[in-house]
């Protein structure tokens, strides 16, 4: 363990680097109707859209808590509630989620994510680079309906895009909740 001191503010600091759990789970949602409906909101509201700040998504996506209560994507969450249960045994709420199209010369640069439940990613479309995690120099390959769950903090990314192709996602945030929280029930997801 590593000390440090200040005086000038007259505190001391420990540093100890801790082994931390991670996670990445994957599988297959198969409800390609859901996926289809999902793909053209996403088309339409970057459409619409005029978004013009800054995130790690250098292509087009549709504001951060654009789909949190979209009833395709809650399908989506109640029909893979086996995996979050394998990962998770908190209630928890959406924090944002939303969808990201990624044209030729577009990618994702690499991040994390600052929730304390889970994050999670929904592929619409395939053949693009899929998503890298450097942590466990790991790519997922992209393919319709595979979704990835992962432990927020991980960094990941998704490799400029070479080929002409519309890349199509969904990606989502969690955070934990209590039983004595005040819960909106639109939000809230007890699976």
């Amino acid at each position: 363990m590593e000390q440090k001191e200040n005086k000038f503010l007259n505190l001391n600091l420990n540093l100890k680097t801790i082994p931390v759990e991670t996670f990445i789970v994957t599988g297959f949602f198969n409800d390609i109707e859901i996926i289809n409906k999902l793909k053209n909101k996403i088309n339409e509201q970057v459409k619409s859209s005029n978004l013009n700040y800054k995130t790690n998504v250098k292509g087009l996506f549709t504001g951060f808590e654009s789909l949190n209560e979209d009833k395709d994507f809650i399908s989506f969450l109640i029909s893979i509630k086996r995996s979050i249960k394998c990962i998770s045994d908190y209630d928890f709420k959406v924090r944002d989620c939303w969808g990201n199209i990624l044209n030729k010369g577009d990618e994702v640069v690499e991040h994390y994510h600052g929730n304390d439940g889970f994050s999670g990613i929904l592929y619409l479309s395939e053949n693009g680079p899929g998503t890298y995690f450097r942590d466990y120099d790991l790519t997922i390959e992209e393919k319709i309906g595979r979704y990835v769950l992962f432990t927020p903090f991980l960094k990941h990314s998704v490799k400029k895009i070479e080929n002409n192709i519309e890349r199509f996602s969904l990606a989502f945030n969690t955070y934990k909740t209590k039983k004595w929280d005040e819960i909106d029930s639109k939000k809230h997801y007890e699976i």
